[in-house]
């Protein structure tokens, strides 16, 4: 009927695909592999046999030692067609993998050009800058906030005069301008200094010193 009429495209028949050839091929290995196994068995019986029956069984024996060489031959065969057919299957799957990679990181680019498009580094840059300023205003805010209440923390420079001169008759039991009275400065001689009278000596309190004021060196002191 189909002959005559055809056959409707709604029931034509798939084309195989990789995996399917894949598959039929696995499936013509396994049966090879039990040919082959099933000759095994049967040579493995052969070569128990006596001697006398071995030589008429020996042609029986050539002729599946062939069969099974026949059969290796055609399993090497199908297995070199199975791993081309699984190299080329993952290289279609791969292609979609690719695929699929290529798409993911075009949609992740749009989302990092979207990301980005008001994320500038001078914006970032001024934004840290604000943020500075922010810390900044809330660490002097702290200070007003931790500064003591109630208390006269306003001083003038008198009022930290007094208290000082205060601390140090306290301490030492005299006027603040006690240590700085006591200071002298060296006496300067009043006489004028020339070189005639270089070698001239007076005394002050039993010492004899010289015409700067200076004690003088005995001359037994002096070295050569």
């Amino acid at each position: 009927m189909n002959r005559l009429f055809g056959q409707s495209k709604g029931s034509a028949v798939p084309k195989p695909t990789l995996t399917d050839t894949a598959a039929t091929l696995d499936s013509r290995v396994e049966t090879l592999n039990k040919q082959i196994a099933t000759i095994d068995q049967e040579l493995q019986a052969y070569s128990k046999l006596p001697p006398a029956r071995k030589a008429g069984q020996k042609a029986r024996a050539m002729g599946l030692l062939s069969k099974k060489k026949m059969y290796e031959r055609q399993r090497m065969t199908i297995e070199g067609q199975a791993s081309n057919i699984g190299a080329t299957a993952f290289a279609v799957s791969n292609i979609e993998t690719q695929k699929q990679i290529f798409t993911g990181l075009k949609d992740a680019k749009k989302q990092l050009v979207k990301g980005y498009k008001d994320l500038k580094p001078e914006k970032v840059e001024s934004l840290m800058d604000d943020l500075d300023d922010q810390l900044l205003d809330q660490e002097e805010m702290n200070d007003m906030f931790s500064r003591p209440i109630g208390q006269d923390t306003y001083m003038t420079d008198a009022d930290l005069e007094s208290e000082l001169a205060g601390l140090a008759e306290e301490e030492f039991g005299m006027d603040s301008n006690a240590m700085l009275n006591d200071l002298h400065a060296p006496t300067v001689p009043a006489h004028t200094l020339d070189s005639g009278r270089a070698g001239v000596s007076t005394t002050k309190d039993g010492v004899m010193v010289d015409e700067f004021g200076l004690p003088k060196l005995p001359a037994s002191g002096m070295k050569n």
